[in-house]
């Protein structure tokens, strides 16, 4: 295949600490070492409105005209590759093939969001809330229709799109999500190294930001459970801020059994999966939360419920990734050995290369790039 000019647009930050950030640099990355010219472009920081009604439709139309500008100043690119809200008539005119990559379920999320409960205020709010919604989800459905290649996060994400917008189902796929080759390697070598937990007590890791569509009652609920039961088990909940604190009965963070750890940085998550023996994850909605890949790939048995990439993970995994919530209490008896698990096959799939490679594949880019070549 020639050397394609690929750009690569997010909403977050080109930073490894944050979720879209990161798929970003990856893929990025991977097309590099396959010998394309990759841009990568990101329209944070978005200037805030101070008309605060209708703010995610400000959000998405203001971060548009940002990428309308730079794009106006662009060559034509062989790929464009960005969120379907973001794909314009700019972007039809400087991409020959345009992707829309989805990062996360953004209806399922603004629909959860939105039967939060609430106070007064906020309810007042509704009903600018759930058109500030259609506003969106127009963007989203023009955007899916506008492009050539629509990839979905996962296949539990594709089959949701699937049912619910039939008509894109011939230009819809998925693509799944996977850990920089150095984050694997390092993992690699704490799964090597780890010891099997002999003695009777658990320790548990739960690592996220502390939002309802993480499932954070159903995590209280478990630790309230679990404890009752088994007094020398412990929990880590990482990452959470700090607002975690009002929710955890406050005998348990006083006696230990709970720890909360508000914010850490990169280097000493390493730490957190290498010291603890089970992971949780309880999200209700989710896009694919890499926490899975690196509880998985450090050796950990994970307990999860069937959202993000729970679904594409448990195959390889049947005996280490778990069915959440669990019928009984968990102990190390009821726990298996990472060495069961075929880490070929898995690595296989779950690499940025891997990744490029089937993107690049798939017959709405390579017809059309088969097309382009022979008009020149």
């Amino acid at each position: 295949m020639q050397s394609l000019r690929i750009l690569i647009m997010t909403h977050a930050p080109l930073s490894p600490e944050f979720g879209a950030g990161q798929m970003t640099i990856n893929l990025g990355e991977a097309f590099r070492e396959l010998g394309h010219d990759v841009t990568l472009w990101s329209s944070h920081p978005v200037p805030q409105s101070n008309f605060n009604i209708f703010s995610l439709f400000q959000h998405i139309w203001t971060a548009r005209k940002k990428f309308d500008c730079f794009l106006a100043n662009e060559a034509v690119f062989d790929i464009i590759d960005c969120s379907a809200v973001y794909i314009s008539k700019q972007v039809l005119r400087s991409g020959t093939i345009v992707v829309s990559r989805s990062v996360q379920p953004e209806v399922l999320y603004l629909i959860h969001d939105l039967f939060q409960t609430s106070n007064f205020r906020n309810l007042l709010r509704k009903p600018f809330d759930i058109i500030d919604i259609l506003l969106y989800t127009f963007y989203l459905i023009q955007g899916w229709q506008r492009a050539s290649l629509v990839l979905c996060l996962g296949s539990l994400g594709f089959e949701w799109t699937k049912n619910k917008v039939p008509w894109i189902s011939k230009k819809l796929d998925y693509y799944v999500n996977a850990l920089a080759s150095k984050e694997q390697q390092l993992l690699s070598k704490i799964r090597i190294d780890r010891k099997l937990n002999l003695s009777d007590s658990v320790r548990f890791l739960w690592v996220g930001r502390w939002s309802s569509h993480k499932g954070t009652s159903m995590l209280v609920k478990f630790i309230l459970e679990q404890t009752n039961v088994r007094p020398d088990d412990s929990f880590t909940i990482a990452g959470c801020g700090s607002s975690a604190e009002n929710d955890i009965p406050s005998h348990l963070i006083d006696s230990g059994r709970v720890k909360i750890i508000p914010t850490f940085d990169r280097e000493d998550l390493y730490s957190l999966l290498a010291e603890h023996d089970v992971g949780l994850f309880t999200s209700k909605v989710e896009g694919w939360g890499l926490v899975l890949n690196e509880m998985l790939e450090s050796g950990m048995n994970v307990y999860a419920t069937n959202a993000g990439g729970v679904v594409d993970l448990m195959p390889l995994f049947p005996n280490l990734l778990r069915s959440f919530p669990v019928q009984s209490t968990i102990s190390n008896q009821n726990n298996h050995d990472f060495r069961d698990s075929n880490w070929q096959k898995y690595y296989e799939h779950f690499t940025w290369t891997s990744i490029a490679n089937h993107y690049l594949n798939q017959s709405a880019i390579s017809s059309k790039l088969t097309q382009s070549e022979g008009k020149i």
